[in-house]
This record gives C-alpha cells, structure tokens and sequence, in this order.
C-alpha cells in the first residue's frame, strides 16, 4: 500500500487569502483583491496564475462597469478538490465527503454498538472513508476525523477520557493514514467542529467559541483567528467545569460538573434546568476569553435548541447589564447534525488552503 501524501499547504498566506475570499461565493475582480489584500494588481495576477494553474480558481466572466476594459472576474472551483470528514462517538459513525467550499456532496452514518477495540474499529473507518472516497469529482485530499474526549493533535493520539477505555492511547492517525494510504487528522470534535462553521466565514469567527453538545459537552475557542488548543490540547473542557457544588456525580470523578448537571436535568425533563446549565457555562465562558459570537451545535441540542438560545441570551444580558459596549451574538451552527463529519473534512481544506495560524500550545 502507498505511503501517505503528507499534506502541503498552498504557496504563502496570500494565496490563501485569495482563496478565503473567494469560497464566500460572490464572484471577484483582481481590483477587489487587491484592495483587499492590501497588495499590487500584479500581485494578484501572479496569485491567481499559480492558482488556475492547480485548477483551484477558474475565471467567471467580465463585468462591465464604464467605458474601458470589462473586468474579468474569477471564482472558486468548488469541484477540484475533495476531503473526507468522519465523526466518530461510542455508538456512531457518521461521514461526509466535501467539495472545496466545505459543501457536502455524499454522507454515510452507521451504527457501531458498544465501543469496539482499536482492530476493529480502522477497519470500521476504512470502510466508511473508501465507500465516500468513491463519491464526487476532483483531489481526493485526506481525510478527518474528529471525536470526543482529549487527543494529542500534533501526535494524532486519542487520549479517552476514562479508564478502562479500549481506545485510550492508540495512535488512531497513523494506523488509519497507514489503513487507507491517505493523510489523515484527528482532532477533538468541538475543535472540528468550529473548523466547519468557519470555513465559509473566518471573518465572523474571528474570536468566537462553539458549544457543542452532544453525549459530552465541551467547546472550542477561536480568538484572533487562532483555534486556541491549549498547553496539554484541552483547552475548551467546558463539560468539567463545576456549575453546581455536590452536585451529579461526573464519569471524571467530580460532582456538579456542567457536564453532568446538563444531562442530569434532561434526564429528569426539565428541559428549562438544562438550559440554565448551558447559559451558565457560556457567560462564564465569555467573561473568561471575551468572544463575539457563541455558537451552539450538536446533536443533543437541536431538540431543544429554542429554549437553551433563549436561556443563554437573558444570561448574556443580565450578566453584562452594567457593561452596554459589550455585544455577544448567540447563534444555531448552520451544519445541523453533519457539523462534526464536515468540520473535520474542512480542517484537511483548511491544513492545506487555509490561512496560516499560529498554533496556541506545544509542537
């Protein structure tokens, strides 16, 4: 079997700029960009020569704005490229194959059962991956995936989140690259998942979190444009911070745990509980790493996802009541339930056509 392609990112920073600003959809002039990028026309004529030329940018028609020269406009070619996402839980295997604009062209979801060990569980996301990799045009680039608990990003190793737990410590990265002779990421799927909501819009997400809610209950982080990960690639571990003292007994040990709290609520129907779980845990959130924008995603939420925005937007004024310049936008992820499985096929996009970030921890 072939060795993994490692991953290769475009040609400098403005290339992908030129490419974030063309994904958004709208058709662009070299002008446009120019301004934009803050850089010459001839700038971005050669950056748009070496995109064509890999096919990744294709010209769109002329416009016509006076006398003169139409001006030539240009677009992204959502079909040249292509990445897998996979989302994987203790009962779920869900997986979507996207277009370079993070639009999904095939999806698959099985059920796994009980959590099966490391032997069987490559084979079981091999399959999956071949059966996506089948579907659509254009590069094949890797594949993601993304799951729940702690990984060791740069190692690609899944840390679990209990003991006994027949995935903690493997090397799931380089056993499924090695499977499938395709680069592979693995991430925390909350971290996947803010990948996903932000591909087609960096700009909104500048300094944002994303609460997901899904068996467990965690977030990701994004502050200057950076995914923030953290010294031990945990950061964002929202699920275990304490929301009620002696409170549900947590699978981490501890009591009152949001996590724990959350679930606890639900379990008793009492849907408005919950929600009060959850807005506390984004206004101490937001008081800690001062976002923007929150949003909320995950499959445990959907139902309910009335109740809990509401809940979180009264906490979000009454807590900053006294602090009128302080503006917080509570959103509903756009992905639905593919959130995770798109979001970890847009971090391969991302690795390879994002903007550069500085990575926020060790590696």
């Amino acid at each position: 079997m072939p060795s993994p392609r490692p991953l290769e990112r475009v040609a400098g920073a403005h290339d992908a700029a030129v490419l974030a600003i063309a994904r958004r959809g709208e058709p662009v002039s070299r002008a446009e960009l120019a301004e934009a990028l803050a850089v010459t026309p001839q700038a971005i004529s050669k950056i748009l020569a070496r995109l064509m030329e890999r096919g990744l940018m294709a010209e769109a028609g002329t416009l016509v704005l006076g006398p003169g020269k139409p001006t030539t406009l240009y677009r992204v070619v959502p079909t040249s490229r292509r990445a897998i996402g996979l989302h994987l839980t203790r009962r779920r295997l869900h997986g979507v194959v996207v277009d370079l604009t993070g639009e999904i062209i095939e999806r698959r979801e099985q059920e796994i059962g009980a959590p099966p060990p490391i032997p069987e569980l490559i084979p079981a996301l091999a399959a999956q991956a071949r059966e996506l990799a089948a579907q659509g045009p254009g590069e094949l680039l890797g594949v993601g995936l993304g799951m729940p608990g702690p990984v060791d990003w740069p190692a690609g190793v899944y840390r679990g989140t209990s003991t006994p737990d027949p995935w903690r410590g493997a090397p799931i990265r380089a056993l499924l690259a090695a499977e499938l002779g395709l680069p592979v990421l693995l991430d925390h799927d909350s971290r996947a998942a803010l990948v996903g909501e932000a591909w087609s819009q960096p700009d909104l997400l500048r300094n944002a979190a994303l609460l997901l809610v899904e068996d467990g209950l965690g977030a990701a982080l994004s502050l200057e444009g950076t995914t923030v990960r953290g010294a031990h690639f945990q950061a964002g571990e929202v699920g275990h911070t304490v929301v009620r003292m002696d409170g549900a007994a947590c699978t981490c040990g501890r009591r009152g745990c949001a996590q724990a709290e959350y679930h606890a609520a639900l379990a008793a129907g009492d849907e408005a509980a919950a929600a009060r779980v959850l807005a506390t845990v984004v206004l101490d959130l937001v008081r800690t790493v001062d976002v923007d924008r929150v949003i909320l995603g995950g499959r445990t939420v959907y139902a309910q996802h009335e109740t809990s925005m509401d809940a979180i937007r009264t906490a979000l004024h009454e807590g900053f009541a006294a602090e009128p310049w302080v503006h917080v936008e509570v959103m509903l992820s756009t992905r639905g339930t593919d959130l995770i499985a798109v979001g970890a096929a847009c971090q391969v996009l991302e690795h390879e056509y994002g903007l550069p970030q500085a990575l926020v921890g060790p590696g």
